[in-house]
């Protein structure tokens, strides 16, 4: 079965594509896929897989600033959402995403991934996996409904 850490690395694998893609191609549409996938993996793992680490003392902090970079990440993607893509700014803003995301990522996958495996199970590893899954579908069926996905 699946952990969380598997289904979290291959979703920041996405993303990186996804990134390299809309730097390479300047759309809208690209940056719209990057969106799509970046706002319910954050909200899922700040729903469900921080809570679970933030309140063992050698993640508090990790957590903590994980939680800051999301934001610097989503402060981000709503400025270049409100920009054309004809903006000369445009690209600058896109390849400034990417720096923040790849820096969030290492991060994540170097010492959180590694301290959480420590600190949980596999089968809490597993339920995690199966409870962000669970998420993010009801997540997507909410806004392909046009409900508010939270």
């Amino acid at each position: 079965m699946e952990t969380i850490y598997e289904i979290l690395e291959a979703e920041h694998d996405q993303v990186a594509d996804l990134l390299r893609q809309a730097l390479s191609d300047g759309s809208k549409v690209s940056f719209t896929k990057i969106r799509l996938k970046t706002d319910p993996h954050m909200m899922g793992e700040e729903k469900l897989f921080y809570p679970v680490l933030e309140g063992e003392e050698g993640l508090r902090e990790l957590i903590s600033r994980a939680y800051k970079e999301h934001n610097e990440a989503k402060a981000l993607i709503a400025e270049i959402e409100g920009m054309d893509e004809r903006n000369e700014e445009w690209i600058a803003k896109l390849n400034e995403l990417k720096q923040s995301i790849d820096h969030h990522v290492e991060e994540e996958e170097s010492k959180i991934f590694e301290r959480a495996r420590n600190v949980l199970s596999q089968e809490k590893a597993e339920e995690l996996a199966q409870e962000y899954i669970e998420f993010k579908r009801g997540y997507m069926n909410r806004v392909e409904t046009g409900k508010p996905p939270v």
